[in-house]
């Protein structure tokens, strides 16, 4: 099965986003829910999706999960809960994990205004309680300011599975791409952390940005890196499928194997989908 590891969906009519804004999200600005995408999905033969929060509030996990009893396709929802309260946390998390399609947890740490706040004492606790749950962590932790952090976390909770999402948002193109594949790879060092293919724009095989899927891919093994659309916000002016395959195509030859895994196989088993 075809598994698109991270999109979204939102109704900024019925719930409020912060990180949402008609500046800086022009024609996103407005309610993007499953019936947009179904058809985009059947054309580009993904079975199932990942929906993944786009804010940190209890109310828009309530709303994903409403969503996907309602589209079998969604095959999973990573959602919020409160990790800087252990305590709160683990209520929450018994209470979601009751529904079948909810999966994990995300906290928007690229809008924290603490860098550091991913690795604070309270916030690492409530990361054990999630661990003890079962459930996974989606680290949004961008380079330069959060992706040192995944190899600490990654170390003090030994029983957290981690994806980075996004490649810890690499800054293709520039000189500072010898770091970020440092800080990769000292997260990639830890059996317990995964990786995202996905909120990358690729060109052609000369790219910066396929440079650095190849690099996540010799990292992480194709049993570690998971397929992301990171539906509706990247590529844009592509095509679903197309900005899909480019992914793929970056990854340059694969064993069927590990084709596998990349297009569904490593999602399907990291979230138990």
């Amino acid at each position: 099965m075809r598994f698109d590891a991270h999109q979204h969906f939102w109704n900024p009519e019925r719930l409020h986003y912060p990180i949402l804004s008609p500046e800086a999200f022009g024609e996103l600005y407005r309610t993007i829910e499953p019936p947009e995408l179904q058809p985009l999905l059947r054309e580009a033969g993904i079975d199932g999706t990942v929906v993944v929060q786009a804010k940190d509030g209890l109310d828009e996990t309530e709303y994903l999960l409403e969503l996907a009893e309602r589209y079998p396709w969604i095959a999973g929802v990573v959602g919020w809960v409160d990790l800087a309260s252990p305590e709160r946390a683990a209520s929450q998390l018994a209470a979601f994990g009751r529904h079948p399609k909810f999966k994990g947890v995300r906290h928007l740490i690229m809008v924290e205004p603490n860098p550091d706040w991913l690795v604070r004492p309270d916030v690492v606790e409530g990361l054990r309680v999630l661990a003890a749950s079962g459930f996974p962590f989606d680290a949004g932790a961008e380079f330069p300011k959060h992706l040192r952090h995944v190899e600490t976390i990654a170390r003090a909770v030994p029983d957290l599975k981690i994806v980075v999402d996004h490649l810890g948002r690499p800054p293709v193109g520039t000189p500072d791409m010898a770091a970020w594949e440092a800080e990769l790879a000292r997260a990639a060092a830890y059996p317990n952390v995964y990786c995202k293919l996905s909120g990358l724009s690729v060109a052609d095989p000369a790219s910066p940005a396929e440079a650095a899927v190849r690099t996540a891919l010799r990292l992480f093994g194709a049993r570690r890196l998971m397929l992301g659309s990171d539906w509706p916000i990247s590529n844009p002016g592509l095509p679903y499928g197309e900005a899909l395959d480019r992914l793929v195509r970056a990854a340059g030859d694969l064993s069927s194997e590990e084709l596998d895994a990349l297009l569904g196989g490593t999602a399907k088993a990291f979230y138990r989908l």
